[in-house]
């Protein structure tokens, strides 16, 4: 028996199989199938792995960009432009026969740092990817915050700059157009957010400022969100949220806009350890609680 974790990403799906220790047994990856074709190939991955690790699948967890409602119905993923109000979890489940979650993409990223990586142990943090957009995971008084519908978490499109920036959302000025790594791109005319960081440790001054002004757009969504929920722990995970460059500048930018220690102590800003299987692996570990 074994737990399956599927992470759905823009481009493409990564399976991982986990052991009951919390180990990866093994791992498989397909580009990304448009609309109601990403249902066939999640359950299609979830049986391709079952089947090379050589047990069944016991429960089944998939990680979607964008807001899943508690039941498990995708309602809108603007990365995936073709899923609008999908049951995926109904529809899995009918398909596979077993216990199926569905959940935001970030929520199961948070949570798998939060059993097993940077924020274990820690009863109220945040968990933030910042990768093509900017996904966040809550953690408040040891539970996962979802919401009343499950939509928690969609801090990338908090409103920082009214009537700035499109966003894929419909809507202008969001977080994500202004500290994600599309935005890092469009800040350094094209560069990518990796060239951006590499460019940084040679020492190339614009590349510093450019990711100057990024980082400070960064902290300041952390810092709404600090003052919203007070959390002990920031982690910054995703493609490129996990860069050790990026959260030194981060952590500037973030004690510039915080107030002195001595009337608010500032939360603890860390990388995320888990790389980027930390979303299926989430995944799996809420596919798991429901077995439990």
């Amino acid at each position: 028996m074994v737990a399956i974790g599927i992470d759905v990403g823009g481009t493409k799906c990564l399976a991982v199989a986990l052991a009951n220790d919390g180990s990866i047994l093994d791992s498989l990856t397909l580009p990304t199938a448009t609309g109601v074709g990403i249902v066939e190939e999640v359950a299609d991955l979830c049986t391709a792995l079952a089947s090379r690790v050589g047990k069944a699948a016991t429960s089944l967890g998939v990680g979607m960009p964008g807001t899943v409602s508690r039941d498990g119905i995708v309602y809108l993923a603007p990365h995936l432009p073709d899923v609008r109000q999908l049951p995926m979890r109904a529809l899995l489940s009918s398909q596979l026969g077993i216990p199926v979650v569905v959940d935001n993409d970030a929520t199961c990223a948070g949570v798998a740092e939060w059993k097993n990586g940077a924020a274990r142990n820690c009863d109220n943090a945040l968990v933030i990817t910042i990768g093509t957009g900017i996904g966040a995971a809550l953690i408040a008084n040891g539970k996962v915050m979802r919401g009343h519908h499950g939509f928690a978490g969609e801090s990338g499109h908090h409103i920082v700059m009214h009537g700035g920036e499109e966003c894929p959302c419909g809507r202008r000025g969001c977080w994500e157009q202004y500290a994600s790594g599309s935005a890092l791109r469009r800040m350094a005319n094209g560069v990518s957010g990796e060239e951006v960081l590499l460019r940084v440790v040679q020492e190339d001054k614009e590349a510093k400022r450019v990711l100057e002004e990024f980082a400070s757009w960064v902290a300041l969504g952390l810092y709404n969100l600090v003052n919203t929920l007070d959390p002990q722990l920031i982690v910054l995970g995703g493609g490129l949220g996990s860069s050790g460059v990026l959260r030194h500048f981060v952590a500037d930018a973030l004690t510039q806009q915080m107030p002195p220690s001595e009337l608010r102590p500032a939360p603890l800003l860390v990388t995320a350890q888990l790389g980027h299987e930390a979303g299926a692996i989430g995944a799996a570990l809420l596919g798991k609680e429901v077995i439990e």
